[in-house]
C-alpha cells in the first residue's frame, strides 16, 4: 500500500509540474505577440522558438548520445545562452517587411531585460560604431549603416537596412506610439494559427517549414504574381538518369508592352509571349568538356607586353534547357537580337559557360554539351512546378566544392507545386537527410558550429 501511495503522489506531482510548464509556455506564447509587429507589416516570418526547442528536446531524449557528445565542444548548443545579452528570447520571433519600405528592409522587435547589457552586447556583436540618444530611445548604427538598432528600457527594434532608408518613423511608431498590428487585422489571426516551426505569411501566401527527424517538410499555398499565369496543358520532361538537379516549370507570362534589358540586350515581352508556350525544363547532369580561350600576356622581342589567347580545355557541368515554343521563330527572333550568335548563346548574355542553342520541332534547346543531339520527349504532368535535387550525385559531380560540407548531410530535395481549387499553387516539399534519427535543424545547426 505504501508503494502505491508513493507512486500516486509522484504521478500527481508530475502532472502538476506538467500543468505548470504548459501554463508557462501558454503565457510565453500569449505575450510574444504583443507590441512587436508594426501595424503595416506586410510579409511576416514567424519563428516558433519554443516549438523548435520542444521538438529538439524530445529528440534529445531518445537520442542522448548525439547531443551529449557535442556538449563538451566549445561552441555547443548547450552553451548558447542569453546570459549577459540583455535581451529576452520570446516564444515566437517575428521578422517582417513594412509596406512603405523596400522588401529588402527587414524588421524585428524583442523585449529588453537589461539595457546596459544589451548596449554592450550589440556594440560587440553587431559592431555598432555610433549611438544617437534621443529623449525617447537610443539608436545604434554599424559601420556600413546597414544594421540599425533602436531601444528603450523595455524593447528594441532591429533593422537590416541594405538600402539605407530612413526608418526613424518605425522606431517612433513601435517604441513611443505603440502603433502595432491590431488583433482585428486578418494577418493577426493568421499568425496566431500558424503552428509550424517557421511560417511565412502575407495577405495571400503561406509557406510552412517543419523540422523532423531526418526531414524538413515544406507546405504552403502561394498566389502567382499578376504577370504570370498557368497554361491549360501542363507538360513534363524525361530527364537524364545522371541528373543531379531537375526542374519542370509550367507558367506563362502576361506582361505586355514591356522591354526586358540585360547587359545592353533587349527583349520585348510581346514577342516572347507570341512564341513561348508555357513549359520550361532544366537539368544539371554529368560533366562535359569545353574549349575556352584564356587571355594571358607575354613580352615580344621589343619587350612590349602583348595580349595572347590560349585555348584551354575545361570540365563544366552539363546543363540542358528546353523551352517549349515555336522553336524556329523564337530562334530567329533571338538571333536578330544578337542573343544567339552562330548557334551559341552570346557570352555577354551568359559568360560563365558556352551554350549551344538549337531549334526543335517542339521548342528551343540549349546545352553546355556542345555535341548534344537533342530529341525532346514530352510527358504528361500534373505539376505547375517540380524541382528535384539528388545531393549525393551533386556532391559526386563536385560543381560546388565549397558546399560539400553541407551537402554531405543531405540526400534529396523534392518540391512540387499543383493547382488548387482556390486558384493558388499548393506547395508540397520534402528534404531528406542521411541521418534519419536526429532532428534536421539540430543537424544543420551543429554542422554550422563545427
Amino acid at each position: 500500500m505504501r508503494i502505491k501511495k508513493i507512486v500516486k503522489r509522484a504521478a500527481i506531482s508530475i502532472s502538476v509540474l506538467l500543468l505548470i510548464f504548459k501554463g508557462i509556455l501558454m503565457y510565453r506564447d500569449y505575450v510574444s505577440y504583443h507590441d512587436v509587429i508594426h501595424k503595416n507589416a506586410d510579409h511576416i516570418v514567424k519563428v516558433r522558438v519554443d516549438g523548435i526547442l520542444q521538438t529538439i528536446a524530445l529528440n534529445a531524449v531518445v537520442n542522448p548520445s548525439f547531443y551529449l557528445k557535442k556538449e563538451n565542444k566549445k561552441d555547443s548548443v548547450i552553451e548558447e545562452k542569453d546570459n549577459g545579452k540583455g535581451v529576452s528570447i520570446p516564444a515566437n520571433v517575428f521578422l517582417y517587411t513594412i509596406k512603405e519600405y523596400s522588401k529588402k528592409t527587414l524588421f524585428a522587435s524583442l523585449k529588453i531585460s537589461d539595457t546596459l547589457d544589451f548596449k554592450n552586447y550589440i556594440e560587440s556583436q553587431f559592431h555598432i560604431t555610433a549611438f544617437e540618444i534621443t529623449s525617447r530611445f537610443t539608436v545604434g548604427v554599424n559601420k556600413d549603416e546597414k544594421i540599425q538598432i533602436a531601444f528603450n528600457d523595455k524593447q528594441c527594434v532591429v533593422v537590416y537596412n541594405p538600402n539605407k532608408e530612413d526608418v526613424n518613423q518605425v522606431f517612433v511608431d513601435l517604441l513611443n506610439d505603440g502603433k502595432t498590428l491590431d488583433s482585428s487585422d486578418p494577418k493577426w489571426s493568421a499568425i496566431k494559427e500558424a503552428n509550424s516551426h517557421i511560417n511565412y505569411l502575407t495577405k495571400n501566401n503561406t509557406i510552412d517549414l517543419d523540422f523532423k527527424s531526418g526531414q524538413v517538410v515544406v507546405n504552403g499555398n502561394v498566389v502567382l504574381p499578376v504577370f504570370l499565369d498557368v497554361p491549360k496543358t501542363l507538360k513534363g520532361t524525361r530527364f537524364s538518369k545522371d541528373a543531379s538537379i531537375t526542374l519542370d516549370l509550367n507558367v506563362l507570362s502576361t506582361l505586355k508592352y514591356i522591354s526586358l534589358n540585360h547587359n545592353n540586350f533587349t527583349i520585348d515581352t510581346d514577342s516572347l509571349n507570341a512564341y513561348y508556350k508555357g513549359h520550361l525544363a532544366l537539368e544539371v547532369t554529368k560533366s562535359t568538356m569545353q574549349i575556352d580561350s584564356i587571355i594571358s600576356y607575354e613580352y615580344n622581342d621589343d619587350f612590349e607586353k602583348v595580349e595572347t589567347l590560349t585555348a584551354v580545355e575545361k570540365e563544366v557541368p552539363e546543363i540542358n534547357i528546353e523551352v517549349t515554343s515555336d522553336g524556329s521563330k523564337l530562334y530567329k527572333y533571338l538571333e536578330n537580337k544578337a542573343i544567339i550568335n552562330n548557334g551559341r548563346l552570346n557570352k555577354e548574355v551568359f559568360p560563365l559557360y558556352q551554350l549551344k542553342v538549337d531549334s526543335t520541332e517542339n521548342g528551343l534547346f540549349a546545352s553546355t554539351n556542345l555535341k548534344a543531339d537533342f530529341t525532346p520527349e514530352d510527358l504528361e504532368n500534373v505539376n505547375v512546378l517540380a524541382l528535384n535535387i539528388d545531393f549525393k550525385k551533386l556532391q559526386e559531380q563536385n560543381y560546388f566544392p565549397m558546399l560539400n560540407t553541407y551537402l554531405e548531410k543531405l540526400l534529396t530535395l523534392e518540391v512540387n507545386g499543383t493547382n488548387s481549387l482556390d486558384e493558388t499553387i499548393a506547395i508540397d516539399g520534402l528534404i531528406q537527410l542521411k541521418n534519419k534519427e536526429i532532428n534536421a535543424l539540430a543537424q544543420f545547426f551543429i554542422n554550422a558550429k563545427e
